[in-house]
C-alpha cells in the first residue's frame, strides 16, 4: 500500500509539473496570440494608408498630367503667336524696305527738281539755257 501511495504521490507531482508547464505554455500562447492580433491590425493600418496613399497619388499624377497638358497647350499657343509675329516681322520689314526706297527715290527725284533748269529759286524762275 505504500508503494501504491508513493506511486500516487509521484502522479501527483507529475501531474501538478505538467498543469504547471501547461498554464506556462498557455500563458505564453496567450502573449503570441495578443502579438499576433497586434501585428495583424498594424498591417491592416499600414495596408488602409497604402490604398489612402495610392489614391491620393493616384489624384496627384492626374493633376499633374492636367497641368501638364494645360502647359502643352499654352506652349503651343505662344510658339504659334510667336510664327505669327516673325511673318508680321517679315512683312512689315519688307515694307520698311520698300518705303524707304520709296523715300530715297522721292528724294533723289526731288533733288533733281529742284536743279532743272526753269525752276524758280529765292522767287526768280531760272533761265532755260
Amino acid at each position: 500500500m505504500e508503494q501504491v501511495a508513493k506511486k500516487l504521490g509521484v502522479a501527483h507531482e507529475e501531474i501538478q509539473r505538467l498543469t504547471d508547464e501547461l498554464q506556462v505554455k498557455e500563458k505564453e500562447q496567450c502573449k503570441l496570440d495578443s502579438a499576433l492580433k497586434k501585428a495583424q491590425l498594424e498591417i491592416d493600418k499600414l495596408k488602409e494608408n497604402l490604398v489612402k496613399q495610392k489614391e491620393n497619388d493616384a489624384a496627384d499624377l492626374q493633376k499633374a498630367k492636367e497641368h501638364n497638358q494645360r502647359l502643352d497647350e499654352e506652349i503651343l499657343a505662344l510658339r504659334n503667336r510667336v510664327r505669327s509675329l516673325d511673318s508680321e516681322k517679315k512683312v512689315l520689314g519688307e515694307m520698311v524696305e520698300r518705303l524707304k526706297g520709296e523715300v530715297c527715290e522721292s528724294q533723289d527725284n526731288k533733288q533733281l527738281e529742284d536743279h532743272s533748269p526753269g525752276k524758280t529759286v529765292g522767287g526768280e524762275q531760272r533761265e532755260q539755257v
